[in-house]
């Protein structure tokens, strides 16, 4: 079994920004928060898990389908969130969009491999970037710290998709890209 996942890379300014983030927490964050690896962040569009190597080719075959001719995403980011709000579990960046396109291509993806015989995770898909799994609660300080982080930009252009292996190992996930997928510019699409 291959546990999958389809996801929005990072636009450059936005993962070094994040990436600076990381590194000034993770070195005053006490045992117990896990902060994601900068090569892991990402936007996911839509958990599959675990499918036979087999399927992998009818997951290509749907996003070869469903991404042509697809405009590149804008999102805007709003900053950094505890979620849930009472007794947080995860740290992440807040995104917001214009338009539901996104979530319509989620829907999409759901019932065309759905049709296959893959079921992948029906959750509402929420736009953010995972930094961190906390498995403890953080000082209060430190909290208020954190969330002061001046994060807000936009619009910020996510260009490709890719579907992406997950080794769950000791010292962390390790992601794969198993297919890139690069969405159309929407500036050029604009002008033309």
């Amino acid at each position: 079994m291959i546990r999958t996942f389809i996801a929005l890379e990072l636009p450059k300014p936005l993962k070094s920004r994040l990436d600076s983030v990381i590194n000034r927490y993770s070195k005053v964050t006490p045992v117990g928060v896990n902060w994601v690896k900068p090569e892991n962040l990402h936007l996911t569009l839509l958990f599959i898990g675990d499918v036979q190597p087999a399927q992998l080719s009818e997951i290509e075959e749907v996003l070869s389908h469903q991404l042509t001719k697809i405009p590149a995403f804008n999102f805007t980011s709003e900053g950094l969130e505890f979620f849930p709000a009472t007794n947080p579990h995860l740290l992440w960046l807040k995104l917001s969009s214009e338009t539901d396109d996104i979530f319509k291509l989620n829907r999409c993806l759901i019932r065309e491999l759905s049709t296959k015989g893959i079921m992948p995770d029906k959750k509402a898909m929420k736009l953010h970037i995972t930094l961190a799994r906390l498995k403890m609660n953080l000082a209060p300080e430190l909290e208020r710290e954190i969330m002061s982080k001046d994060l807000k930009q936009g619009p910020l252009v996510f260009d490709s998709i890719c579907l992406y292996k997950s080794l769950l190992l000791p010292e962390g996930p390790q992601y794969t890209i198993l297919n890139k997928y690069n969405l159309l510019d929407s500036r050029r699409l604009n002008a033309g």
